[in-house]
């Protein structure tokens, strides 16, 4: 059964230097990155996949806890505001955060897993290579993840799906998750039926199209090699299944879901 929409709401703007998302690639060039979440309906339900960055973190870095007040030195070029919060999107579009049923994590970093106790009522689907490294990060990667994003996993009031290797969200091939390690090792992208297109969000497998093109990773991933594979193997996949293969940080892509792909 095809989904029925996939939609894309950014959280908040975030400047920065071109190389960090792009390596060797326009150092010095400020870039203005998105960090959206995506909303998927689907006739038994609905899913998102992330959350974007947290509004209570940037709020307040040094009240968020364990490691957020790295955060303060790049306050100054993130640009968010009320109306971007996952609470208000949600609103402007119908829904309510007790409609969503389920939240597919990419992964744990901060522009990605903010706002998850927004949905205490969902169930979370993340993968156990992901959860493992969250707590245990590699010194270039620790500064991205934080406690106050994902430290509620740990409750045994959330619902929490840990997998391992492709994960039919559903349960009838429309939306599945795709194993694509490097960027963290337990990084996700997620393929999408709908009525008559498939969709794949690549999230971090690229940060722009021109980094998808050229096979130019971010230069902090965890495994510059594994990211190689992923997003070879991934673009293989997209061009397999005919589908438009989008990435989570590159602007034109972004606009491409106003007013939802169906």
């Amino acid at each position: 059964m095809p989904a029925n929409s996939v939609h894309a709401f950014n959280t908040a703007t975030w400047s920065l230097d071109n190389s960090f998302l792009v390596q060797l690639t326009s150092p010095g060039e400020a870039y203005d990155a998105v960090c959206p979440f995506y909303l998927i309906d689907h006739p038994e339900g609905v899913a998102l996949v992330d959350t974007g960055i947290s509004h209570d973190m940037l709020d307040d870095p040094e009240e968020y806890g364990s490691g957020a007040g790295f955060m303060e030195a790049f306050l100054p070029a993130i640009e968010y505001d009320a109306s971007m919060h996952p609470r208000a999107h949600l609103a402007d579009a119908g829904y309510s955060p007790g409609d969503v049923d389920y939240v597919v994590m990419s992964h744990l970093h901060s522009d990605h897993a903010g706002h998850l106790d927004v949905f205490p009522d969902a169930e979370f689907v993340v993968q156990q290579s992901e959860l493992r490294y969250c707590w245990w990060p590699a010194p270039v990667q620790e500064v991205f993840y934080l406690d106050g994003d994902f430290s509620m996993l740990r409750s045994n009031h959330y619902d929490v799906t840990v997998v391992e290797g492709e994960y039919d969200v559903f349960g009838d091939g429309s939306v599945v998750t795709v194993p694509t390690p490097g960027h963290t090792p337990g990084h996700q992208s997620v393929q999408v039926e709908l009525g008559d297109q498939t969709v794949i969000l690549g999230i971090d497998v690229a940060h722009q199209q021109d980094g998808l093109d050229r096979e130019h990773t971010a230069s902090f991933n965890d495994d510059l090699g594994q990211s190689l594979t992923s997003m070879r193997e991934l673009k293989a996949r997209a061009k397999r299944e005919d589908a438009d293969l989008y990435v989570t940080h590159d602007n034109d892509h972004i606009e491409a879901f106003e007013g939802g792909l169906r």
